[in-house]
């Protein structure tokens, strides 16, 4: 404990993170990836319905780019929707306002050539974004249905993608 809080108030390491956040947010937008700006302070933030806008809300695009980020690069990131949202009274998805994926920078954990990883394969899968569709549950309990329900893609999608990532970058990569 006294290391982190020592490095907390230490600017140069404070704002570290910060700053490997806002570098790769403008590594994103520079190369036309939909990303939230200014960047935030824990994460960067990829906005769904601009990155898949063919993916309508019901079949909720930032879980399916959340998805398709993982299957090209195991990348995990999390959505940030309608998924997110708790069912009306009546059963019905609440839509949410935003859909997007966050990529979460813990502190002292990441590098530059990680962030460019991950800019890298967002731009792949952003060339290849009319490859990803929607989701649907196929398990959904009745309470943290983000958290342990079970998806899968409409229409094979992920499996167009993973064929699409593989002739591009073979079976190792």
């Amino acid at each position: 404990m006294t290391v982190g809080l020592r490095e907390m108030v230490d600017y140069d390491v404070a704002s570290s993170s910060a700053d490997l956040i806002n570098y790769f947010v403008n590594e994103m937008v520079k190369r036309g990836i939909p990303a939230v700006t200014p960047a935030g302070g824990l994460a960067g933030h990829v906005d769904a319905m601009k990155f898949i806008p063919h993916v309508p809300q019901t079949e909720y695009p930032a879980g399916a780019l959340a998805a398709a980020l993982y299957l090209v690069s195991g990348v995990r990131s999390m959505e940030r929707g309608t998924i997110s949202m708790d069912r009306d009274e009546h059963g019905n998805d609440v839509f949410s306002d935003m859909e997007l994926c966050r990529l979460a920078v813990p502190r002292r954990v990441y590098s530059v050539s990680h962030m460019d990883y991950v800019v890298d394969r967002l731009d792949w899968l952003y060339q290849h974004r009319n490859l990803v569709g929607g989701l649907r549950f196929v398990e959904e309990p009745p309470v943290l249905r983000f958290f342990i329900g079970r998806l899968e893609a409409i229409d094979g999608w992920d499996k167009r993608l993973a064929e699409a990532f593989r002739a591009d970058f073979g079976n190792d990569a």
